[in-house]
């Protein structure tokens, strides 16, 4: 599915997020200078803030999502879901409000994404996932869910100075003053890191850069796939919550331990 990006992400950031003063800031004073106090001083991985979630679940393309159906999983998930509209497509449906909030349902595959407001915590949205899940199987029976991809996006604030800075100084030997040797200036560099077998059957990679909107924001980008077919719903949400407690506490844990390093 295409969807509209602004900066790093796939799925679109209000721009009341990053210039509302109610965004969350960290009190703490300027970025430290080589030989004072380290980083980690004062990055608060509690005010890492999720910011978008999708998920691709691929099952048979035996499955027949016949119309009468698929109203009914409508009316079914507006009891907790309030997504204003739904469209019929020439192969499944469309539950949406809006191009970074939908369900979209299709010959062999459900593909959620929500764009999480600012100051929300992801609980709300992966329960709500988790039952849409558990509502499309109980209605379509699919049997199996094939493979599944999860990407969980997110902001980590910075009390003072850019996310470039930061990343160049601690993960980098080459900046954007080298980079510009390419013949013109660069905006911000990043990291992105692949593990083919994070697990026997689970792909995982990772995207550090800055946030380009608002320099004071890292930008956190934690995508996982995995092949192993799975044959109860449930599963595919632990999937989930999988990669929202990789992302806070192993890959915070990664960044902060560069961060103290002097």
């Amino acid at each position: 599915m295409q969807s509209k990006r602004c900066g790093n992400s796939m799925i679109t950031r209000p721009q009341a997020r990053v210039n509302d003063s109610a965004a969350p800031r960290v009190l703490s004073p300027r970025l430290p200078r080589s030989g004072e106090a380290a980083y980690d001083t004062w990055m608060n991985r509690d005010l890492i803030q999720p910011i978008g979630l999708k998920s691709v679940l691929l099952y048979p393309p035996t499955v027949r999502l016949e119309r009468g159906r698929l109203t009914q999983l409508y009316s079914t998930i507006c009891e907790y879901k309030a997504y204003s509209q739904f469209a019929f497509l020439p192969d499944g449906a469309r539950l949406f409000n809006d191009v970074t909030t939908e369900l979209r349902l299709g010959p062999d595959r459900l593909t959620f994404q929500e764009r999480i407001p600012a100051n929300q915590s992801s609980y709300g949205v992966v329960r709500d996932y988790e039952r849409m899940v558990d509502d499309f199987w109980k209605q379509f029976t699919p049997g199996i869910f094939v493979t599944q991809e999860v990407v969980l996006e997110a902001l980590w604030p910075l009390a003072d100075g850019a996310a470039s800075e930061f990343i160049e100084a601690r993960f980098l030997k080459i900046g954007r003053r080298e980079a510009a040797g390419l013949g013109a200036d660069c905006a911000g560099i990043g990291l992105k890191l692949v593990f083919p077998r994070h697990s026997p059957t689970k792909a995982v990679e990772l995207r550090i850069e800055p946030f380009f909107r608002d320099p004071k924001y890292l930008f956190l980008a934690l995508s996982t796939q995995d092949v192993q077919p799975i044959q109860a719903p449930s599963a595919a949400g632990e999937r989930v919550r999988w990669v929202e407690h990789f992302l806070g506490h192993e890959v915070a844990d990664l960044v902060m331990k560069h961060a103290a390093e002097p």
